[in-house]
């Protein structure tokens, strides 16, 4: 089976959030179960100074009344092969997106995607888009290709990572798209591009069960929820996976020191006192928070803010936290850094090393997320043999099982209601358990470690869609 992912970012080419490492796994994934798995993104700047890709060919596409140059370029990283979509015009900047024209390079994106088909010679079975900036090429494919058996023929499956970005754009950009009007397209009199990946693909999915549930909600489904109501029998959701060579504390090269199951508490005690040692706190044995997020509200910061001093005072707990993002909570991890210097780290910004000495040295890792759709920082952390402390929504709800201390089952803890009280109950539950029974908290992280969060089952769960819809 031939599957080409359309994307806008992917590791380790370029990467803002989850859906690079989605793009970056998946595929090698299916490769690795004889599916011919392939990637098309686009040819970012910073990827072309790097002098990335062989030239492969070229085309051209019509938008905003001129025809715009399509350059195509090829590379592999890890077994797939990777094509890019070249244009000064729309990919030649620093970032990757928030500028005042997405809308109409995406769309390019969109039409340059079809059109590079011919280029590479490379006609799928499937077509997997991801997110907007992949929407419009179901409904292009049926308005402008489907006089051509190569393309009639192709299937699409289209996944949402994250509702709340959708791709809304002013109505008149219609003059520059070049095809029929569709009602599928509008949505509050804007074109939405998530709204057309909905309906006009074959099949829609989703990186949770969970979250699936959620996002058919008025509460979590950014108005778009009852547009997915009426592809309620043709919507899954899948949980993600994660890179389990990347993230393996017995070869990871950023840790102080390698460990398994076997000898997990000598080595995470390892991994705990250096990683207190670089932070210039005390190495004694208390129970270490630790959180790698972006700072933004969705991640439950706010639920931190007024309870954290309560658990700094009244427990011997500490924390460790990275991440960077909404300039309020950077500069309040700041101020709890120059309060409590012994008991409170902040690292703002971003690093690959940094984050995996967290995951392999904190005790507890911190996730209270508003909501998330699936999340990756749990897994991670349950790899590491960091016990995640979550709010029950999304793919955190799907992921972690919360302690039981009556029967001692879980691999984590969790919380039901986004409160902040809540949150800090649970803490002090992860707190004492620490404390006063290390031995349910060692059987807890012996079972999360034994947790297996590869992208294998999800891999064969896409494979059962993608044939599905061929056969």
């Amino acid at each position: 089976m031939r599957v080409l992912f359309c994307a806008s970012e992917s590791a380790p080419y370029a990467k803002t959030g989850g859906l690079a490492d989605v793009i970056g796994a998946l595929p090698k994934a299916l490769k690795e179960k004889g599916c011919d798995a392939r990637v098309i993104m686009p040819y970012y700047k910073k990827i072309k100074e790097k002098g990335i890709g062989t030239y492969k060919g070229y085309a051209y596409v019509r938008i905003n009344e001129r025809m715009e140059y399509v350059g195509v370029f090829e590379d592999e990283a890890d077994g797939v092969t990777f094509y890019f979509i070249d244009s000064d015009r729309y990919f030649n900047r620093d970032g990757l997106y928030g500028y005042g024209d997405d809308g109409e390079r995406f769309a390019f994106f969109n039409f340059a995607v079809l059109e590079a088909l011919k280029v590479i010679e490379f006609f799928p079975d499937i077509m997997h888009l991801n997110d907007w900036q992949t929407g419009l090429i179901p409904y292009i494919i049926k308005a402008n290709y489907h006089y051509y058996p190569e393309y009639s023929r192709i299937k699409t499956v289209y996944s949402i990572h994250n509702i709340q970005y959708q791709g809304n754009f002013p109505l008149d950009m219609m003059r520059i798209l070049f095809m029929p009007y569709s009602s599928s397209l509008e949505f509050d009199n804007c074109i939405n591009f998530m709204k057309a990946g909905i309906l006009e693909s074959n099949l829609v999915t989703t990186v949770s069960a969970t979250y699936k549930d959620e996002v058919l909600t008025d509460y979590y489904g950014y108005r778009l929820n009852n547009i997915l109501g009426l592809r309620y029998f043709d919507f899954y959701g899948i949980i993600n996976g994660i890179d389990v060579v990347k993230y393996n504390p017995e070869t990871d090269k950023n840790i102080y020191a390698n460990y398994s199951i076997a000898n997990a508490l000598k080595g995470k005690k390892e991994n705990k006192m250096a990683l207190l040692k670089e932070f210039g706190l005390a190495t004694d044995d208390v129970p270490l928070f630790g959180l790698v997020s972006r700072l933004v509200e969705q991640k439950g910061i706010e639920l931190l803010m007024p309870i954290i001093e309560d658990v700094i005072n009244y427990s011997n707990a500490k924390f460790i936290l990275m991440g960077s993002g909404d300039s309020k909570y950077e500069d309040f991890f700041r101020y709890m850094e120059s309060k409590y210097p012994d008991r409170f780290k902040c690292y703002i910004g971003y690093s690959d090393p940094v984050a995996q000495k967290i995951y392999a040295g904190c005790d507890i890792f911190l996730m209270p997320s508003k909501f998330e759709p699936c999340g990756l920082g749990q897994m991670i952390a349950m790899r590491y043999g960091t016990l995640p402390l979550v709010r029950e929504t999304g793919g955190l709800k799907d992921t972690v099982i919360p302690y039981n201390e009556f029967n001692g089952e879980g691999t984590g803890f969790s919380f039901a209601n986004f409160n902040p009280i809540e949150l800090k109950d649970v803490m002090f539950i992860a707190i004492n358990t620490y404390n006063n029974n290390k031995k349910a908290f060692n059987k807890l992280v012996k079972q999360a470690m034994e947790k297996d969060y590869s992208w294998s089952s999800s891999a064969n769960q896409y494979l059962e869609l993608y044939k599905k819809i061929t056969l």
